[in-house]
């Protein structure tokens, strides 16, 4: 091999091991109908998110809206785990914050100052 053709090689092996990520402004609110896990969490398990046609949110503990402008994610929650140390209940919250995407089926939705990298469940 050539000193062209490996770096030729060495630079393909590079591109494709970088994760394209882009704004999500052109997504449609359809694309974040059904359920998602934390990228780090099984599918199987009951934190996952479920984002239904027509803007209601179920989580294990969570139950709310949600909506999509074009720009930002927005879900307006209620926190219906009982604190274990003061045993109120929890409360009503807000998370927004501009989403992009980095796979078909993953996005990552910021609410500075942290990332939450989602991943798509199967139907």
């Amino acid at each position: 091999m050539t000193l062209i053709g490996l770096g030729v090689f060495a630079a393909s092996l590079l591109i494709a091991n970088v994760r394209l990520s882009a704004p999500a402004e052109n997504v449609e609110t359809s694309y974040f109908e059904g359920r998602w896990a934390f990228a780090e969490e099984t599918c199987q398990q009951p934190t996952n998110w479920t984002l239904l046609a027509g803007g209601n949110f179920i989580s294990e503990d969570l139950t709310g809206t949600w909506q999509w402008d074009g720009e930002q994610l927005t879900l307006s929650l209620i926190d219906l785990a009982v604190d274990e140390e003061t045993g109120e209940a929890g409360g009503r919250f807000q998370m927004e914050g501009p989403v992009s995407l980095s796979m078909p089926d993953q996005f990552t939705f910021t609410i500075e100052p942290d990332s939450y990298v989602m991943k798509r469940c199967g139907q």
